[in-house]
């Protein structure tokens, strides 16, 4: 698989993780966007005193502006260079390739222009680098740069030659210099249980991330922040600052922090939901659990105690309301054929349903697999508009599913000269009504969305107000046996025309409703309202509503407001309480989130705790329920391989292997064994033979062992000038070892040693063996020739 390949799949994978957190996030993220039918609802009764309205082309106190004026800059492009040289020395041999005032590569363009954008390219060799930087060029602040100069080749990672601790007092000086426009004392670092822009993985090069909020008169900004990236040797790797600047209203608040607590749990409400749980490499399980209703979690205004929409306008429902799904004759039929579809069947099977505008042309069209939450292949088609801004004007966009021809995708034409937030939001005239509106997004939900009325529910709107364009959006969400699934919704956006701007469908995983049944539920709906509310307390902080958001686009508003958090968690994933075991639960991890190991039982100790411990931080060795890790059971082949893929790929072992219909056995193992991502990546790298046949379950012998560890280092070949090497002919039992040169190369390189004078082939490998032997690889890092894990055939 090309670095191409494996990058495009660890998107997905990331915009699937996302799903797990909601429709929300997902929305945010589609082109275009889609809207809330009832996102533009009244306006917040908030006092003048604690709301200030930003206009995206000259805020309020600032000098933002949405279009890029050469005449304002108070920073020259000669002083940007020259400030990110300063900050960066290893750029003293790189060259400037381009350099233009404002943003314009991306639509829609943001609002604040005054930003030089520095292009730079680096050569080594026959090779060479390019990337950007980002400097203010109304205060000349730094605001983002990624260094990669590929100079990072098997190099000696561990230990870091700093802590975290040193680490976050050069992320603070560092700032100091590249930010100058904040002060120190307006930072506030996350939790350091949330590792953000670190690296999660044990093996490559050691970096600390760490994620700064501003603050504004002693109060946190949820919306403007620092993140920097630190490698283990104290250079600044990554930096992000939000480019936005804001006029801030006062910090006085009408309501304390007692009265926004008392009003957030008065209103506080929990449901029972199927509730995918998501790892860092993808689906783990679903649980039938109880979580808190999208409502109880809106911000409360800290003026008027009211309860805020995403766009800032009061809410007053205390939970969702659905209504079924009408069935209609035209509905959606699957493709009865076993052979995928065409791509000219596919865009004909998109142009059954909209209209592709005559001045696109179709670009590409590509068979990919495993869209997110299945398996299957699906065509990805682009229809673009030649010229303009990086030769693109205008883009249409859909996703059709290879084998039944269900269109899991579809964003219309999009505006892709770079024009300002403001113009490209201009509102139109809509000529349908809502009802209009939501007869045809329920025609179009039959036609496309199988057995919609079924698996679907109508979010209804608290009002019926259109979108920026005329037109509105609708939500519907996925239900199962009359319990709401907390995946697989679907966002159709019309304009005021009636017509289709957006159709999305969020994650498509199967769900077997009958290994979870409401019968079996042990938690109470009472027990889980007290239980997840003592997880939450309101934070005091500024929030942005408004810009491009559930309604389109509106002028950004900062409004000081509480915001439920969790108590011991300010930043992360929600937990969610399973409904039969009682048990609480992050919904989903976070790659970069190092786990605490505090909760784990039974390795104190233990002459292997630090290796332990360790890996339990870094989501290898994954306790039980009970925060058992049990270090003295036999590890299996599939598990080494399971704990050394995941060591090596942060957990990501399935962005690494061919997924979807493309999978094949791989050395005996099927595509459907949890062990097939460990086994397929081991074969990719020639750890094992991918024509071999290779048993998971295998209990893991020393010698095994040996043989795995020396075609991990690379070894494999060398290691049969090792069979009479006295590391090995010195052990008593060596006439009982078959693969002499491999535990030869293990024992020389300390991976391996002997029990009382023997080797002890057949003896077991228990679990905290193999995490002292991680820990020794992780520690051999650029100390031999060649690099830890990684193919040398390609």
């Amino acid at each position: 698989m090309s670095k191409t390949d494996r990058v495009a799949k660890r998107i997905t994978g990331i915009a699937a993780k996302s799903a797990a957190s909601g429709l929300m996030v997902l929305a945010l993220a589609v082109p275009g966007g889609w809207v809330y039918a009832d996102s533009a609802t009244s306006a917040a009764s908030a006092s003048v005193s604690n709301t200030v309205v930003v206009n995206a082309s000259s805020p309020s106190g600032s000098e933002q502006s949405s279009t890029a004026d050469p005449t304002k800059a108070k920073f020259t492009k000669e002083q940007a260079i020259a400030k990110v040289r300063e900050l960066f020395p290893e750029l003293k041999d790189a060259e400037v390739s381009n350099v233009q005032l404002g943003i314009t590569n991306v639509s829609p363009a943001p609002s604040n222009q005054m930003v030089w954008d520095i292009q730079w390219s680096f050569r080594t060799g026959t090779g060479s680098f390019g990337f950007s930087s980002q400097v203010d060029a109304i205060n000349g602040d730094l605001i983002s740069t990624y260094i990669n100069l590929g100079d990072q080749d098997n190099e000696s990672y561990y230990p870091p030659a700093i802590t975290r601790d040193q680490a976050l007092e050069k992320a603070k000086a560092f700032i100091a210099k590249a930010a100058s426009s904040i002060s120190a004392d307006d930072l506030e670092v996350s939790s350091s249980n949330y590792y953000y822009a670190s690296n999660p993985s044990l093996f490559g090069p050691a970096q600390y991330g760490f994620y700064f909020t501003v603050k504004h008169g002693g109060i946190p900004s949820a919306f403007e922040n620092i993140t920097i990236g630190i490698d283990g040797n104290g250079r600044v790797k990554m930096f992000n600052k939000t480019p936005a600047h804001w006029s801030y209203p006062s910090t006085k608040a009408a309501w304390t922090a007692q009265q926004a607590e008392q009003a957030f749990k008065s209103k506080f409400d929990v449901e029972l939901v199927y509730i995918p749980v998501y790892g860092t490499s993808g689906l783990n399980r679903w649980v039938l659990g109880w979580k808190p209703v999208e409502p109880a979690l809106y911000p409360i205004d800290a003026a008027s105690g009211s309860r805020l929409s995403i766009d800032g306008t009061v809410s007053t429902v205390s939970r969702t309301v659905y209504a079924d799904v009408p069935q209609l004759q035209a509905r959606f039929t699957p493709r009865s054929s076993s052979e995928e579809m065409t791509n000219d069947e596919a865009v004909q099977a998109v142009k059954k349903i909209v209209t592709i505008p005559t001045n696109l042309r179709l670009n590409s069209s590509t068979l990919f697999g495993g869209y997110p939450g299945t398996d299957r292949k699906a065509w990805s088609l682009f229809w673009i508009q030649s010229g303009g801004i990086g030769g693109m004007v205008s883009q249409s966009y859909a996703t059709v599913d290879a084998l039944t021809g269900q269109i899991l995708s579809y964003n219309k034409s999009q505006d892709m000269t770079g024009g300002s937030a403001a113009d490209s939001a201009k509102p139109k005239t809509g000529k349908l009504t809502y009802k209009q509106s939501k007869d045809k997004a329920i025609a179009l939900i039959n036609k496309l969305y199988p057995n919609a009325s079924n698996n679907l529910k109508l979010v209804v709107p608290e009002n019926s107000v259109a979108n920026a364009d005329g037109g509105y959006g609708f939500q519907f969400i996925r239900f199962a046996g009359g319990i709401r699934v907390d995946d697989g919704g679907v966002i159709v956006t019309l304009d005021g025309d009636g017509n289709l701007v957006n159709y999305y469908t969020s994650q498509l995983t199967e769900l077997d409703t009958s290994k979870l049944k409401q019968s079996d539920v042990k938690v109470s709906k009472d027990d889980a309202l007290a239980q997840i509310l003592s997880l939450y307390t309101t934070k005091l902080q500024y929030q942005s509503f408004g810009g491009y958001n559930a309604s389109g686009y509106t002028d950004p508003v900062v409004k000081l407001v509480y915001t439920p958090v969790e108590s011991d968690a300010v930043t992360g994933p929600q937990r969610i309480l399973d409904a039969v075991t009682g048990v609480l639960t992050p919904q989903y991890q976070i790659q970069s989130q190092l786990q605490n190991d505090a909760s784990v039982t039974d390795i104190k100790g233990n002459p292997s705790e630090e290796a332990l411990s360790t890996l339990v931080k870094y989501n290898i060795l994954i306790p039980d329920e009970s925060g058992k890790v049990k270090p003295d059971a036999q590890l299996t082949t599939g598990e080494w391989l399971t704990w050394m893929g995941n060591a090596l790929t942060a957990g990501n072992l399935g962005v690494y292997v061919m997924s979807g219909q493309d999978r094949k056995a791989v050395a005996g193992v099927a595509p459907d064994s949890s062990y097939y991502p460990a086994v397929a990546y081991a074969a990719q790298n020639k750890w094992i033979a991918s024509g071999s046949t290779f048993n998971p379950e295998t209990p893991l012998t020393r010698e095994q062992f040996a043989v795995l560890l020396t075609s991990l280092t690379g070894y494999d070949k060398f290691s049969a000038f090792l069979e009479n090497d006295p590391s090995v002919t010195g052990f008593s039992d060596a006439a009982q070892i078959s693969h002499k040169g491999a535990v030869a190369v293990a024992v020389r390189l300390g991976l391996l040693e002997g029990q009382s004078g023997k080797f002890n082939p057949t003896g077991a490998v228990t679990r905290a063996d193999a995490a002292q032997v991680i820990m020794k690889l992780v520690e051999l890092q650029g100390k031999t020739d060649q690099t830890i894990g990684q193919s040398r055939y390609y």
